[in-house]
């Protein structure tokens, strides 16, 4: 599944930050407060809403506040990031 298209209602992405197609990271509002780093397998086929799902609904995972800097750093560079979303997240994270 397209990352782009996973929209939940407590999920608003801005920035795909990591597509490898199979795995993506973005960068979004949770439940319009905090901005957070999420996560998710993309499954495997067309018709394959990947994981995680709720109620066959797609869906991100949410990573840890005290991780998320840590997660971001580690992706810059890679064959699959977009670095200067990535940047651009780094910077509001350590303005916060």
């Amino acid at each position: 599944m397209n990352p782009e298209n996973v929209n939940p209602n407590n999920f608003k992405l801005e920035n795909i930050l990591f597509n490898n197609t199979n795995f993506s990271i973005a960068y979004g509002k949770w439940e319009n407060r905090n901005k957070v780093i999420a996560m998710r397998w993309n499954g495997n086929k067309e018709d394959d809403k990947g994981f995680p799902k709720t109620f066959g609904h797609p869906m991100w995972f949410i990573i840890d506040d005290d991780i998320k800097l840590s997660i971001l750093k580690s992706l810059v560079g890679l064959k699959n990031s977009d670095d200067d979303k990535i940047q651009n997240a780094i910077d509001e994270i350590l303005q916060e």
